[in-house]
């Protein structure tokens, strides 16, 4: 089996780089896919993240204010509980004492 190439060398080289092209172009078709996809994936992940944050903030004055609460009325079941998950409530600091006169 032979491969007969009619033609100028010049229309072989054009043919043969359009050929070239025609499968850049579906490559790159294809990457383009595939890079949209990952960048939706991120973009979902980035989100879960930020609101991973949030949801840290909101849990932190949540904690705060029940340890506020707990200390306030000297609840010590509450306090039971928040020790439980990891929360030590610090004991308020003393008023500063008065400056005695002489």
């Amino acid at each position: 089996m032979q491969l007969e190439i009619k033609g100028s060398m010049w229309e072989v080289a054009t043919m043969t780089l359009a050929g070239i092209s025609l499968v850049l172009v579906i490559v790159n078709g294809g990457l383009v896919l595939r890079n949209q996809s990952i960048q939706v994936e991120v973009s979902q992940r980035q989100q879960a993240i930020n609101q991973g944050l949030q949801f840290a903030r909101i849990r932190q004055v949540l904690a705060q204010y029940i340890a506020n609460v707990a200390t306030q009325k000297k609840d010590a079941e509450l306090s039971e509980v928040l020790t439980r998950h990891g929360i030590s409530l610090a004991a308020a600091p003393a008023a500063p004492a008065a400056p005695q006169g002489k």
